[in-house]
């Protein structure tokens, strides 16, 4: 009965470390592997359908080089994101990166956060969706823009 018990308790063991080590192996992931956002996937199905998009500086960039022929989209609208309760109640503090694509009116389309706490992430991707800008041109066509809108939390 023991050798049985301790039999049983050996295969149980081998079993267990051989699935630990295939989800291991498996969740190890290159760069050019990772999961692409809704804002990725906006921007590449735009650029298939042949449509003009820039990467951008947002706000406040003053010393950024910009493309030649490309004039950004002024700030109309930036609303600040409500300090979240929970976040506040856990001292939770940082800066929350939201990636954006502007429309060819100056209006948020997607927004994704990329980086910062969770906690904060909603109340700043909420703030941003609700950005307004004046349209951006490219050699003076209105074009769609890509950029990061940040926000920090104290």
């Amino acid at each position: 009965m023991r050798q049985l018990f301790l039999v049983a308790s050996l295969l149980i063991c081998f079993t267990g470390v051989n699935v630990c080590a295939q989800e291991t192996s498996r969740s190890k992931k290159t760069e050019s592997e990772k999961p692409k956002d809704s804002i990725d996937r906006a921007v590449e199905e735009a650029r298939e359908h042949g449509e003009t998009i820039i990467e951008s500086c947002l706000v406040d960039c003053e010393g950024v080089a910009v493309k030649e022929g490309f004039e950004l989209g002024k700030v109309v609208t930036l609303p600040q994101p409500a300090y979240p309760p929970i976040a506040r109640a856990a001292n939770v503090t940082g800066t929350v990166e939201v990636k954006v694509i502007i429309d060819l009116e100056g209006k948020i389309t997607s927004a994704a956060a990329i980086s910062g706490h969770p906690l904060l992430q909603g109340a700043s991707v909420g703030a941003a969706i609700k950005a307004r800008f004046t349209p951006a041109k490219y050699n003076g066509e209105p074009v769609k823009v890509v950029g990061v809108i940040q926000y920090t939390f104290q």
